[in-house]
Parts: structure tokens; C-alpha cells; sequence
């Protein structure tokens, strides 16, 4: 019986991998960006409350930045101060908009962490806030996921 194509493709690239990963330096480099790939996959899905900012800005200043395309930490956590122009709930996931002193146009829309519970916080609009979060850029407004409260909440 003829094998065809594929089966000579698979049993090719079986060969070569069984072929690459007997030498060391391919087996640590698959280790190293294993190790990698978990530890990103931790900042994009679980809880952010023990990771460092990476940058600091007030709502005026993040939204200014992106607007004129400077550079920023796309990817990154980090810190935003401002106040909370609303808050929704949409697709199962709260979100809290921000705001900043002169930028009246442009928000900051954070999509909080799942285990966030606004009960526990009694957000208001006009209310200033302290959030960190992963910042995924800019479209109309900016755009920051997995969400968690700094711990500092004070009235405008």
C-alpha cells in the first residue's frame, strides 16, 4: 500500500523534531519560552493585584500620549489616576470609564478583573480613582483590560 503525501510530510517533521530535541541547547530554549508564555498568559487572565506598574499617568496624560501616537507600554501594566465619568456592565463584564480634567472627548475604558465586585467599592460618577491594568491601545479611547482597584478612592 502507497503512503500518500501527508503521511511522509508527518513522519518528515516527526523526524526532525525527534532530531532537534535531543540537543540540549533546543531542549532549554523550549523550556525558557514555555516558562515565558506562562508567565505572559498570568498577566492577561489572572489577578493583577501583586504585579508592579510599569508607568504612572494621570487619565489626561495616557489619553494625550495615545492620541498623538507616542510611544507606550502596549501589553504593559499600568497605573491610571482620574475620575469615573460611568459605569456598565457589558457582555458579563463591568466596566468603568474614565475621565480626566481637560480631555472631555476621549475616556480610559477599563474592563475590570472578574473577581471585581462594585459592591464592595459604591462607585458613583465624579468619584476619583486610582486602577492599574493591562494596556491594549487606542482606538477612539484607550483601552485597559483585567482591571483592579489601587486601593486609593477619594471624592472629587
Amino acid at each position: 500500500m502507497r503512503k500518500n503525501k501527508n503521511e511522509y510530510r508527518v513522519n518528515f517533521l516527526f523526524k526532525n523534531f525527534t532530531r532537534l530535541m535531543t540537543n540540549s541547547k533546543h531542549i532549554v530554549a523550549l523550556i525558557f519560552l514555555s516558562l515565558f508564555l506562562v508567565c505572559c498568559e498570568s498577566i492577561f487572565q489572572k489577578d493583577i493585584t501583586m504585579v508592579a506598574p510599569i508607568a504612572f499617568y494621570s487619565a489626561d496624560e495616557l489619553i494625550n500620549d495615545l492620541k498623538n501616537d507616542e510611544s507606550f507600554p502596549k501589553e504593559g501594566v499600568v497605573s491610571v489616576k482620574g475620575f469615573i465619568k460611568e459605569t456598565n456592565t457589558k457582555n458579563g463584564k463591568f466596566n468603568i470609564l474614565i475621565r480626566g480634567n481637560t480631555n472631555r472627548n476621549h475616556y480610559i475604558i477599563c474592563e475590570m478583573n472578574e473577581s471585581f465586585e462594585n459592591s464592595k467599592f459604591g462607585l458613583s460618577e465624579g468619584d476619583a480613582i486610582d486602577i492599574k491594568g493591562v494596556l491594549k491601545g487606542y482606538l477612539n479611547d484607550v483601552i485597559l483590560l483585567n482591571c483592579v482597584m489601587n486601593n486609593t478612592l477619594q471624592n472629587e
